[in-house]
């Protein structure tokens, strides 16, 4: 895939809006995704050409926050808020979704310059240093209320199709990963299903005994295979 001039980006906006060319003619004729393309186009129509003018930005750590928030918290589309913000591609703030989750929902500030040594980090981390690499986000409570939404969604999948009840295993499965992603209790996990009334339910001690017979299970395997092969 070719990459676009700021002349390329102009003869492709004039060419789908004055001259009626279409996503696909233009992907052929500039050897760029369609996808790229219409945001490009969608970009312009919103900002203007003066949008093609900014070769590189930094942006600021209160500046993805509230991006980020937008996506998380105010359930609008990654690709409208990167559009509306004027962001280059919808990459851009999917990365900074990523990233965000990946580190504990902080917004990551990545410094200029050499690498620092390992104990300069460690005397930042302890506050000896005024540099700050962690910004906070989420409220408590939004953070909850985003766990709650995630745990739902999971566990909702598992009843696809509907009049099909998942089984024990498969909701504990699911169970044990919410709990290693977003690093919260089993319990928290299981009042969040059980207030739903339209996710199935599991009670602790049935989440218990099910992962702990997969265990058996599993350990038991190789004297199954050996007594089957007799």
């Amino acid at each position: 895939m070719s990459k676009l001039s700021k002349q390329d980006k102009i003869d492709i906006y004039n060419l789908w809006k004055n001259y009626q060319v279409g996503s696909g003619e233009l992907s052929r004729r500039y050897d760029v995704n369609i996808s790229v393309l219409n945001y490009l186009v969608a970009l312009i129509d919103r900002h203007g050409f003066s949008i093609l003018n900014k070769s590189y930005i930094t942006y600021s750590a209160e500046f993805k926050e509230q991006a980020i928030r937008r996506v998380i918290v105010n359930h609008e589309s990654l690709y409208s808020v990167a559009l509306d913000l004027g962001l280059k591609s919808p990459g851009i703030l999917f990365n900074w979704v990523r990233s965000y989750k990946e580190n504990g929902y902080n917004v990551i500030i990545k410094l200029k310059g050499r690498p620092r040594h390992e104990s300069q980090k460690q005397a930042d981390q302890a506050g000896k240093s005024p540099l700050k690499a962690r910004k906070p986000s989420l409220t408590p409570s939004e953070l909850k209320t985003y766990y709650r939404e995630r745990i739902c969604k999971k566990i909702a999948r598992l009843s696809q199709p509907k009049e099909q009840e998942p089984k024990a295993e498969e909701i504990a499965a699911a169970v044990t990963q919410l709990r290693r992603e977003l690093k919260v209790s089993v319990t928290f996990i299981l009042e969040t299903i059980n207030a739903n009334p339209d996710l199935p339910h599991m009670s602790r001690s049935n989440y218990y005994y099910t992962i702990n017979k997969k265990d058996k299970d599993a350990k038991n395997q190789p004297l199954m295979t050996l007594i089957r092969k007799i």
